[in-house]
């Protein structure tokens, strides 16, 4: 068991991607999805489990932010210095800001890789009742009716 204080741990968000389900049109028609990936510092947390529990948080929050980014969109703000006619500096950045409600696991893998441990989590938000797997639960027009309602 290594001895490590929890506010210690840090997790690293590694690499983004995210697909609006064409690849699977035939089973999961009306679905938006996200692929988020995770790793943690192994040797800031005290037992193997625990890493594995944070690389899959760590992928799941960054599967929630790309959906976010889908349904709400993106915030960039960008600029650039210029001197004597040639660009200097060119700073770009993004930034979301969402509610996401709805959204279920579709898909979700740890594995060990390089003395750490990898996840990836496949998050997906119905956007219709289509497919049979969103039969049963609500679309994001129901869920932003019933936000609307609420306020």
């Amino acid at each position: 068991m290594r001895n490590v204080s929890f506010h210690h741990i840090a997790l690293i968000l590694v690499m983004t991607n995210f697909t609006l389900f064409p690849v699977y049109a035939e089973d999961h028609k009306g679905i938006l999805s996200a692929k988020g990936f995770g790793t943690v510092d192994i040797d800031k947390t005290i037992s193997n489990f625990q890493a594995k529990m944070m690389a899959k948080r760590a992928a799941s929050l960054d599967a929630q932010r790309q959906l976010a980014e889908i349904v709400q969109g993106v915030q960039l703000s960008a600029g650039t210095s210029v001197e004597d006619f040639e660009v200097t500096k060119d700073i770009i950045a993004t930034r979301v800001r969402g509610l996401i409600k709805g959204a279920f696991i579709l898909n979700e893998s740890v594995k060990p890789e390089e003395g750490t441990f990898i996840a990836e989590v496949t998050l997906a938000i119905c956007s219709t009742n289509e497919s049979e797997i969103c039969s049963k639960r609500d679309s994001i027009k129901l869920i932003s009716e019933s936000i609307s309602e609420k306020n």
